[in-house]
């Protein structure tokens, strides 16, 4: 039987977000809770890893040919700085192979955002002088949901920022 957060509907929500968003074109996305056809979608986009931010553990449910790493975190929680670092090991593995990821939470927002905030700020996407918290928004307007995502996400900014 498929993994399924309890709170997250069949078709997501659309009103909040898109099911798929590329944050750094080819390189690094995002996403809601992956179902069938968003997989598909990931597919058509050249996904070939998935980084799963959020408490349910889909491992199960993820195509064979998708690299899978998982990483338990709360809603609406934070990181932790080892979290953190294995997520970074991770995604600087696939970008040297040219493999682009996607990172996914339920909605795709507050987890997620922190993640790719923090590579993007180590891999040199996020440029000096930039809110980080801005600059994610951006491209994806529901990231970071909390006071306190957002304040890992600017402490994980002045960390890595190449």
């Amino acid at each position: 039987m498929p993994v399924r957060p309890w709170y997250w509907p069949e078709r997501g929500q659309p009103e909040r977000t898109e099911p798929f968003t590329w944050i750094v074109e080819d390189v690094i996305a995002a996403s809601w809770w992956p179902d069938p056809y968003v997989f598909d979608l990931f597919d058509e986009k050249g996904i070939k890893a998935v980084v799963n931010v959020c408490e349910f553990d889909n491992r199960n449910d993820v195509p064979k040919h998708l690299d899978y790493h998982f990483f338990n975190v709360p809603d609406f929680g934070v990181p932790t700085e080892k979290q953190i670092e294995d997520f970074i090991a991770v995604m600087d593995r696939h970008h040297a192979a040219k493999e682009p990821a996607v990172i996914h939470c339920v909605a795709g927002c507050g987890r997620t955002g922190q993640f790719i905030i923090a590579w993007c700020a180590k891999a040199g996407f996020i440029p000096k002088g930039t809110d980080p918290v801005q600059w994610i928004r951006q491209r994806r307007k529901c990231c970071l949901e909390t006071g306190q995502q957002i304040e890992c996400a600017k402490r994980l900014t002045k960390k890595y920022r190449t």
